[in-house]
């Protein structure tokens, strides 16, 4: 028996933000991963990586994946049925599709650091593995939405918030190389900034209505009002800030600044993190309103 199967039903609502932290960290790293892996492979496929930089990344996504393992292993989101109407046969698949991604991460690490020349294709696996935990994730959280229309939202949701954190975390290590070797082009980390910014406006414009899907008034005053204090959060964190670092950060890129744009996107970084992870802990408050 878990914590979450000896907690009253009719107390879970009060408590729900507390009881689905573990859950939210998972998405959160399991997002980042995914975002990050997806990023790069655009990045690679675009041209202007280095291959010193590609050694780096590749290690830190499969660092992160296996900390997203930890974590779903000693909280398995089939335990959560209590709290939240998920889909309880995709939520046991998630260990399993975390591992698989640790797995082929792994995979990627050998061979990038083994083949200086390792072809585009090699990514392919990697982005396969990823799609599959990001359908996964997208499969567990659906049965929250009352319509087709809203599951549809949360898909969507569910991606935009992999390409924030993705491209947050791969344009703000890329930048910290451009202090290295300040000579390479400027392109790539410009399109992981134009990225980035793309997914943040999306994601503000499409996420409260993605809650007030999961709302039974339908309004997205009344769900962003079940927990004023995430809302005003969220807003500022996933927002507000990575929004007005993101946009100076593009500029100062442009003319080859990249002191202050890694500073910036830093920024950037130390906002979106908490941001999203408040994002997760909202819709888990709404869905178990």
């Amino acid at each position: 028996m878990t914590l979450l199967d000896s907690v009253p039903i009719t107390a879970c609502h009060e408590c729900v933000a507390t009881l689905t932290l573990p859950l939210a960290l998972f998405f959160l790293l399991a997002e980042t991963t995914v975002g990050g892996v997806m990023t790069v492979a655009f990045l690679r496929l675009t041209g202007g990586l280095t291959h010193g930089f590609l050694k780096f990344i590749t290690v830190t996504y499969a660092i992160l994946a296996a900390l997203a393992l930890l974590v779903v292993v000693a909280a398995p989101p089939g335990s959560y049925h209590r709290l939240l109407a998920i889909n309880q046969s995709a939520a046991g698949t998630l260990v399993f599709l975390q591992g698989l991604l640790v797995i082929v991460m792994v995979a990627q690490v050998v061979l990038t650091w083994r083949r200086q020349d390792a072809p585009i294709l090699s990514w392919v696996l990697p982005l396969f593995a990823s799609v599959l935990l990001l359908a996964g994730i997208v499969a567990t959280l659906g049965p929250l939405a009352s319509s087709i229309l809203g599951a549809a939202a949360i898909a969507a949701a569910v991606l935009l918030c992999a390409a924030v954190l993705g491209a947050a975390t791969t344009g703000m290590l890329l930048g910290h190389w451009y202090l290295v070797t300040p000579a390479l082009t400027n392109a790539p980390l410009l399109r992981a900034i134009e990225v980035l910014l793309i997914s943040l406006v999306l994601q503000a414009i499409l996420f409260p209505l993605t809650l007030s899907g999961l709302h039974a008034s339908g309004s997205v005053t009344s769900a962003l009002g079940l927990s004023p204090a995430l809302s005003v959060l969220w807003a500022l964190g996933a927002v507000v800030l990575p929004l007005a670092a993101a946009g100076l950060a593009l500029p100062t890129c442009r003319i080859r600044s990249f002191m202050s744009t890694t500073g910036l996107l830093y920024l950037a970084m130390i906002a979106i993190l908490p941001g999203q992870l408040l994002g997760q802990l909202l819709l888990f408050v709404v869905a178990a309103a």
